[in-house]
């Protein structure tokens, strides 16, 4: 195998280089690309209070290392005993149960109690190594960190150009207060998942893949300020679609962030911004 390790946590451009020469080197090396990632993310178990929010659920992200064409991907819950092992221990109990012919790793790759494993110590331990450099944006090294700071901020627009796609957030349609119904504007609504990055709260140019196909649609996060909402909700108008969703399972795609999450005077002033955003959505995601 021409093993891979880390969070992979978004599968961004930058991961998607470090996947794009693992698959080279297995074919190098007649071998088959394999990733091992961690469950939950290393940082959620180490230092808690800064456990950062996934930009991909584990079924995301998943699915993501499928299609860029790794043949196997490995899931190991990271905990406390797993923190702890040495980057021998670590090694030996990979070994046990693969055969690995090359390790693809990023620039700064570290693992083993204290981070004290990385490429010099494989080296010095008869691994074969390939370093993947720091895949740069305009200059700038791209994090996953950057990522979350676009997307809680909004700016999904630049944070889709540093994923490859746009960002997602998925789950099945659960039965809300018929409040969209009402206004002429039925919404399919779903629950973040545990954990989930949530974009900033607003108005949202995006599109939905439902079972019936894919759609334009206007997506909403917040709590409903103008009706005195206090349960945060994500919810999609899919244009052009008329049908019961409840119960399944919708994946909302973001475009471009179109305005904060405003509380209207009168729920007349509400219809009429709902028209205008879909109206901007159907413009910008037609385009």
């Amino acid at each position: 195998m021409a093993l891979t390790v880390g969070s992979y946590d978004g599968v961004h451009l930058g991961h998607l280089d470090v996947i794009k020469q693992l698959k080279a080197a297995a074919v190098a090396r007649d071998a088959a690309p394999t990733l091992i990632t961690f469950e939950p993310h290393p940082r959620c178990v180490l230092d808690p209070a800064n456990c950062p929010s996934s930009i991909t659920t584990l079924r995301e992200k998943l699915s993501l290392i499928e299609a860029a064409g790794v043949e196997h991907a490995v899931v190991l819950r990271f905990d406390r005993e797993l923190s702890t092992l040495s980057p021998q221990e670590f090694v030996d109990r990979l070994s046990a149960v693969m055969d690995i012919r090359a390790w693809v790793i990023g620039f700064d790759f570290a693992f083993g109690r204290g981070r004290t494993g990385n490429a010099e110590w494989l080296r010095a331990h008869g691994h074969p190594v390939d370093v993947v450099p720091p895949f740069r944006v305009d200059g700038h090294e791209l994090h996953s960190s950057e990522i979350r700071r676009l997307v809680t901020s909004g700016d999904v627009k630049t944070a889709n150009a540093l994923l490859g796609r746009e960002f997602t957030m998925s789950g099945p349609v659960e039965a809300g207060a018929q409040v969209g119904r009402q206004l002429g504007f039925p919404t399919a609504n779903i629950s973040p998942e545990p954990n989930k990055l949530v974009p900033a709260l607003g108005a949202y140019a995006g599109r939905v893949v439902a079972p019936e196909g894919r759609f334009i649609a206007a997506l909403s996060v917040g709590y409903r300020p103008t009706f005195g909402g206090t349960e945060l909700k994500v919810e999609a108008f899919l244009l052009d679609f008329e049908g019961d969703l409840y119960q399944q399972r919708l994946e909302l795609r973001f475009v471009q962030y179109l305005h904060p999450d405003i509380t209207f005077p009168t729920p007349a002033d509400l219809v009429q911004q709902l028209k205008r955003d879909v109206a901007e959505t159907r413009r910008i995601v037609s385009n």
